[in-house]
């Protein structure tokens, strides 16, 4: 973890973090407040076929949201992934 503003401030590398997600309104915004801006520029949650207000909870919070129907972690994060193509990060979390 940073061990400083001042740290987190000289860092120049480009990172995106993707969570995937399943009805998981009630956790997201404190998971959302603990990501570290920066390094992490983008936040892209992939709602992976949520009945709660997953996804409009995740956008009020400040993440980009994708959609995939097929349920399952590897299915909502490579939908996360291609999301990122055109604006490819240095790294993924």
């Amino acid at each position: 973890m940073w061990s400083s503003s001042t740290t987190r401030s000289a860092c120049k590398i480009d990172v995106a973090c993707i969570i995937p997600a399943l009805n998981e309104q009630a956790a997201l915004p404190l998971v959302l407040r603990a990501v570290p801006r920066p390094p992490v520029r983008r936040i892209i949650v992939a709602d992976n076929g949520s009945t709660d207000r997953t996804a409009e909870v995740a956008r009020q919070n400040g993440a980009e949201v994708v959609h995939e129907p097929e349920r399952g972690y590897g299915a909502a994060c490579l939908k996360a992934l291609t999301h990122l193509v055109d604006d490819p990060p240095d790294s993924v979390v």
